[in-house]
């Protein structure tokens, strides 16, 4: 049953990371450089974003594993932490925001795989009244990564246009 519910997680992680690595094939350094808008991240930085909160993310499930019920979301601190890591890694070349993103993969599967089948359904909570245990914020993770894939698809689809 652990072996089960680990890897499950485990391979919600790795499909999230081949949809990443998928979303930015052929894309140009140039073009993988470019805002789609104002305001708006650029490939790159969407790469650094994903990059940082699976450490993040994977951090904060451990974090539930060791206290009651914590408070994970996300402080000012920790936003600015978030908003320095993406600004810079911002014009690093593909290939090296690529090794970051596999590395921190391999880091929160890793730390996924060293919690117990116990740990895993261990509360914590997003705020006041959003209650999230471990595996949740596994699930929560790899669909974030997922959903990030999508953006960069997206966000391809006007650079490359236009």
């Amino acid at each position: 049953m652990i072996e089960q519910q680990s890897s499950h997680l485990k391979s919600m992680l790795e499909e999230a990371l081949s949809r990443t690595l998928e979303s930015v094939k052929g894309i140009s350094e140039e073009d993988a450089h470019e805002a789609p808008t104002e305001g708006e991240w650029s490939v790159c930085e969407l790469l650094a974003h994903i990059s940082e909160i699976q450490d993040f993310w994977s951090d904060k499930a451990i974090l539930i594993t060791s206290s009651d019920d914590p408070n994970i979301t996300r402080t000012e601190v920790e936003n600015d932490i978030r908003s320095a890591a993406v600004q810079d890694h911002s014009g690093d070349s593909i290939p090296d925001l690529l090794h970051m993103v596999r590395d921190a993969n391999e880091n929160a599967i890793e730390k996924l795989l060293r919690i117990s089948f116990s740990d895993l359904d261990r509360p914590g909570h997003r705020g006041e009244d959003n209650p999230i245990t471990t595996r949740g914020v596994f699930e929560y993770l790899s669909g974030h990564i997922a959903e990030h894939a999508r953006q960069i698809l997206e966000t391809r689809k006007v650079i490359e246009s236009g």
